[in-house]
């Protein structure tokens, strides 16, 4: 219990200057202690769902002195890390995908007649995603042992909660229980061994709620409260006995012990920047009127609802994508899928086909889930959703599973979808503006960042159709980009007093054909720079344009290789590593 103490404390007070997940992490002190006691790790197999709740499993397995550089580029990982220890044996970055690795564990582990345990830690929002119920239905069918922990901080799955149930899990987890069991597959019949099984169910269904976990044939033991330590280990003792698959459900606290996180319905200390550990405020606090792309996103699509009837959909995003305000306003007209980015894009294909304006809002990363909905149910039938990409590009310090340097490619190969990316706040709103009168799928990117804007005098009824746009003309080269970048690039040309053409490729595909045309037809020089993988880019779309038509032009590219793998950090120190430092792109746009 000091311990569990001490490591909170630690928590806090590095969080605090790093920034990080807090209160998933406070959270789950005492099971992680738990865990570490009861298991041999890494001999025995502890999976952290997501990973980004293994804090307290990186400081007891020996990183604690490297957390002033957690986050930080070629610091400590905010999640699970292999190369950085033989204790993360699984990497994650996205939700519902350790319990398949742990049903693949087990089964090597028997084939080799090795004797270790597989230990996945899969929180509640986690459980219900796709995957995490596709290996539960797998790993019910074939039975090998794997103890799954259900660390359960909002008691949203199992319904099965009071004195009844505390009493049925009481007598399954004691030894008389398992012996009996035992005596029972020893001395009779199997099919008396299931009749028994039935009839114990039966008498249990008639006075509680059915278990779907038991439902599944699973051994269930729970709930444990999980921020009792004694009450962890005891539970743990029980299930690594277990012959069989087991779930053990653990009710814990997210935020334990830090007032401010304790307190948190919104979220707002799930991941945070650095904080004042004495107030919880943050220590960064925007400038009048400076907002991020994803705040704009939901005031626009507030004031877009009080004139216009539609429907926004987001798989467990309400908070990361900021559209508290929009849920607030128009509950009926919102939807929070929970972790489960394929429903969430057939959801907004039925919608269209209903004839209703739908908005699909994804990170980035999290829309790669979705290839095979968005592809054949929306991009296919060439369905009219509006799917808004937040966190494009480079996104800092969550590292390699979050970049949103994919999605240009992913997109680009799915027929009849429009890929989009604005400059800045005015050029936000007249795209999906747009966007609502287009009558096929569209892709509007944004990145993780702030802006200045004055909500107050943004023009809502502006509509930028689709095509390109001259930013700078000169006679010696051409600049490509979209996005952000645009503003830097404009900067850093007019700054070194650059005799150089810029072209702002808001629409990214399709291309636009007369503006490519004039510029093939002028420069000698072009440079692409965009913040993706060169494979699928607009860079690549450019050349293949040129070619086709016999073009001379010299066209290069400002991108990210396509076996490259991003690290965390900064976006600014990751930028600069990769070559898009503002000398690396004056390098490339220079011409004497």
């Amino acid at each position: 219990n000091q311990l569990a103490q001490d490591i909170r404390y630690f928590l806090i007070n590095n969080i605090s200057k790093t920034g990080g997940h807090l209160s998933s992490n406070l959270g789950i002190v005492e099971l992680t202690i738990a865990l570490h006691y009861v298991f041999n790790s890494p001999e025995d197999r502890i999976l952290f769902d997501v990973g980004h709740q293994s804090y307290v499993h990186k400081i007891l397995t020996g990183r604690a002195n490297q957390f002033k550089t957690l986050r930080k580029y070629q610091g400590l990982s905010g999640f699970q890390k292999r190369c950085e220890s033989s204790h993360d044996v699984w990497e994650a970055g996205h939700s519902s995908t350790a319990l398949s690795g742990a049903v693949a564990m087990a089964i090597a582990r028997d084939l080799n007649n090795q004797d270790f345990s597989v230990i996945p830690v899969v929180g509640d929002a986690a459980m219900v995603g796709g995957e995490s119920l596709e290996a539960l239905n797998h790993l019910g069918s074939i039975n090998n042992k794997v103890i799954i922990i259900l660390n359960d901080n909002k008691m949203g799955i199992s319904k099965t909660v009071g004195a009844l149930t505390k009493a049925f899990s009481r007598i399954r987890g004691t030894r008389l229980w398992r012996g009996f069991k035992r005596a029972l597959n020893f001395i009779f019949p199997t099919f008396i061994t299931n009749c028994f099984h039935q009839m114990k169910r039966g008498v249990k269904a008639f006075i509680q709620q059915d278990n779907i976990f038991e439902d599944l044939g699973f051994d269930y033991y729970g709930p444990i409260k999980g921020n009792d330590l004694a009450a962890c280990i005891k539970a743990l003792k029980r299930v690594k006995k277990n012959k069989e698959p087991v779930i053990l459900h653990i009710i814990t606290q997210k935020g334990k012990g830090y007032a401010p996180s304790e307190s948190d319905l919104k979220g707002s200390y799930h991941g945070v920047g650095p904080f004042d550990k004495i107030t919880g405020a943050p220590l960064s606090i925007p400038a009048l009127n400076v907002h991020s792309y994803s705040d704009i996103v939901t005031h626009y699509l507030s004031k877009k609802r009080e004139k216009e009837n539609f429907f926004v959909i987001t798989p467990a995003m309400k908070a990361g994508a900021k559209l508290e305000e929009f849920a607030t306003l128009y509950p009926k007209d919102f939807y929070d899928v929970g972790i489960a980015e394929e429903h969430a894009a057939d959801m907004a294909a039925g919608i269209a086909l209903s004839h209703k304006k739908v908005v699909l809002l994804y990170y980035s990363t999290f829309s790669q889930r979705a290839y095979d909905e968005i592809l054949n149910d929306i991009a296919r039938q060439n369905l009219p959703v509006i799917i808004g990409i937040d966190r494009a590009g480079v996104v800092g310090e969550d590292g390699a599973t979050h970049q949103g340097i994919y999605d240009v490619a992913m997109f680009g190969s799915m027929p009849n979808v429009m890929i989009t990316m604005p400059k800045n706040a005015e050029e936000l709103v007249g795209i999906f503006n747009y966007a609502f009168l287009h009558q096929g799928p569209i892709v509007i990117r944004y990145p993780r960042d702030n802006v200045y804007v004055e909500f107050d005098k943004l023009n809502y009824n502006h509509v930028i159709s689709p095509g390109w746009e001259y930013v700078l003309k000169g006679k010696k080269a051409c600049v490509i980009s979209y996005g952000p970048e645009i503003n830097r690039i404009q900067k850093l040309i007019e700054d070194h007093q650059l005799n150089l053409t810029l072209v702002n490729a808001r629409f990214i595909r399709p291309i636009d054909e007369e503006i490519l045309e004039e510029l093939l037809n002028t420069y000698k020089k072009i440079v692409v720079i965009e913040q993706v993988i060169q494979r699928g880019s607009l860079y690549q779309d450019i050349v293949t344009f040129a070619n086709q038509r016999e073009y001379n032009s010299k066209i290069e590219s400002i991108s990210f290789a396509n076996n490259v793998i991003l690290p965390h950090g900064k976006i600014s120190d990751v930028l600069n590593h990769y070559g898009f430092s503002d000398e690396d792109i004056l390098k490339k746009i220079r011409v004497d």
